[in-house]
């Protein structure tokens, strides 16, 4: 059953390249299609989780010019979280996982507050993935787990694969379905721990361009294939 999607939203700097226009309009339709994802998702009402990977640890390297355009941008989005009413309306918590730290303090502190108004919510969860990297997300686990061991807040010996999850940015539901658009057939590192059993899917088209079609296509592919998770 499908439960949980994760989206790679690939392609931005492409799409703007190929229709001729700036990156700021190009990330500004990203960030749209991000809110009609949302939108289109009530139509499978099992689609508890829906996560997305808005900003990666290694492009958070980027000029700084092109960064701080992605900060405004990310912060307006925050204020229209705010002022939307569409998470308390749809009862929709909203998670957000990775070096958050790393952000500017007025960005991170707008973060805090988006996740304390909605963390009552319970028909489901969008999670956003801000300062992520999947190497970087286990290193910092092991960490947390090694400084506990060492303090003898746990025994080595009952560390598993279950209770190392706790140790990971955020406990969202493992992705069933992993949409990556663009045409990159990879993961990049997105949620290594959590994909190991997903399904992945990989639509041509840069995200600004993905459609509702498109996520009907990729959600039809994936009630096709028979899941054995390694049996």
């Amino acid at each position: 059953m499908l439960e949980s999607i994760a989206f790679i939203p690939d392609g931005n700097r492409r799409f703007a390249r190929n229709a001729g226009i700036n990156f700021l309009s190009a990330y500004q339709q990203g960030t749209q299609k991000a809110w009609n994802v949302m939108h289109w998702l009530e139509d499978y009402p099992k689609v508890k989780s829906g996560t997305f990977w808005m900003l990666s640890l290694e492009n958070m390297q980027k000029r700084s010019a092109e960064l701080s355009l992605l900060f405004r941008i990310f912060d307006k989005e925050l204020d229209r979280i705010k002022t939307s009413g569409y998470f308390e309306e749809k009862q929709i918590r909203l998670r957000f996982f990775g070096r958050l730290d790393l952000l500017p303090k007025k960005l991170f502190e707008k973060i805090g507050k988006a996740e304390e108004t909605t963390r009552e919510f319970k028909s489901s969860t969008i999670n956003l993935a801000l300062g992520y990297s999947g190497r970087a997300e286990i290193v910092d686990a092991a960490k947390k787990l090694a400084l506990e061991v060492q303090e003898n807040k746990i025994n080595l010996a009952d560390v598993d694969e279950k209770s190392f999850e706790k140790y990971l940015y955020s406990d969202l539901k493992n992705p069933d379905l992993v949409i990556r658009t663009s045409g990159e057939q990879r993961t990049s590192g997105f949620l290594p721990f959590q994909t190991g059993y997903s399904e992945l899917y990989f639509c041509k088209r840069c995200w600004p361009e993905f459609s509702k079609h498109d996520l009907a296509e990729a959600i039809d592919n994936f009630n096709l294939r028979k899941r054995n998770f390694g049996k």
